[in-house]
């Protein structure tokens, strides 16, 4: 009875997380179609009518493969403090592949597939699993305190008297930041003790925590640029700065991402991205709700064609094709 009780709770586990990716699924095509409801005319003509700049979405794809650059490189810097060193090719090729994990449910995988990959490599296990769990900490704590810097401009536009919560903001912001090389190791206690699993701690130089931290902030506000861009492709036309857009994406890709049972954050992400661009004032509904769509597809090519194009590499590598020699 007991060796089944296993299997079959996993089997339910993952059919429960599927059934409420696709309620969520279904619930974001609702609300589409309920905000949109007696534009359809308009979502026919503009989606009709696209006609992206390609020079801008070519542009915009080249920075976002620039911003997986450095955070690889970021990464592999992180891994060399710890003990251990990677070349930059096969850093690229564990960040590229593990990062299909996110399109599982549960956003541990992508964690697991780092520390895998990375032993495989040669790398230590403590180094591995600590320096794929120290990555994550930085980067959603760069990517909040990158939001809230980016958005104080649109708190002080959209609420009355808003300026001193602007400004407190922005100091928390920056304390956060500046602490953050400093609280890194402290909060990796404390996730272990939270967690009750063992993660690797280890000190890391001040100018290398410096360099993750840095390259994390410079990374989202890449996102956040690329996204513009892609905008920009879409309607050159359209309202609102760059620092608006970081803003937009940074936030809507946390909320996606700390929707933890969803893959990718699917829907969530698109959700919170119309809410803001609409409340902003840079988009009407439709174009809202079309750059969402655009973006999504936009971003889970960049997102997988790099570890997909590992794969097929390393498969070739595996098994070449078959040649008949012919004697001469």
């Amino acid at each position: 009875m007991s060796t089944s009780t296993g299997p079959a709770r996993a089997s339910a586990r993952r059919t429960a997380i599927w059934l409420a990716t696709l309620a969520v699924v279904a619930l974001v095509l609702w609300r589409a179609a309920d905000q949109l409801s007696g534009q359809w005319d308009e979502v026919r003509m503009r989606a009709g009518s696209l006609r992206p700049e390609w020079p801008l979405v070519l542009a915009s794809a080249a920075l976002v493969l620039a911003t997986y650059a450095l955070l690889v490189h970021a990464w592999r810097t992180l891994v060399a403090a710890w003990g251990s060193r990677l070349a930059f090719w096969p850093a690229s090729r564990i960040w590229a592949v593990s990062n299909l994990g996110r399109y599982l449910p549960g956003k541990v995988w992508s964690i697991a597939a780092m520390g895998l990959l990375s032993r495989q490599a040669g790398v230590s296990a403590g180094a591995a699993s600590g320096a794929a769990v120290a990555g994550t900490l930085v980067n959603l704590a760069a990517g909040f305190a990158v939001m809230l810097l980016a958005g104080l401009p649109v708190l002080r536009s959209v609420a009355p008297g808003g300026a001193g919560a602007a400004v407190a903001i922005a100091v928390a912001a920056t304390i956060g930041l500046v602490l953050l090389p400093v609280a890194l190791t402290p909060a990796l206690r404390l996730m272990a003790r939270l967690l009750k699993r063992e993660v690797p701690v280890r000190d890391a130089p001040a100018r290398v925590l410096w360099l993750v931290v840095l390259s994390n902030v410079a990374a989202w506000v890449g996102y956040g640029v690329a996204f513009r861009l892609l905008a920009l492709s879409l309607a050159p036309a359209s309202a609102g700065n760059w620092l608006e857009y970081v803003a937009v994406f940074t936030g809507s890709y946390l909320a996606g991402y700390l929707a933890l049972v969803i893959p990718g954050g699917i829907g969530v992400r698109e959700v919170a991205m119309v809410s803001s661009l609409t409340a902003l004032g840079l988009t009407t509904p439709v174009e809202a709700w079309l750059l969402a769509f655009v973006s999504r597809l936009w971003l889970t090519v960049l997102e997988v064609a790099p570890g997909l194009l590992f794969l097929a590499r390393d498969a070739s590598l595996r098994f070449p094709p078959s040649r008949t020699d012919v004697p001469s």
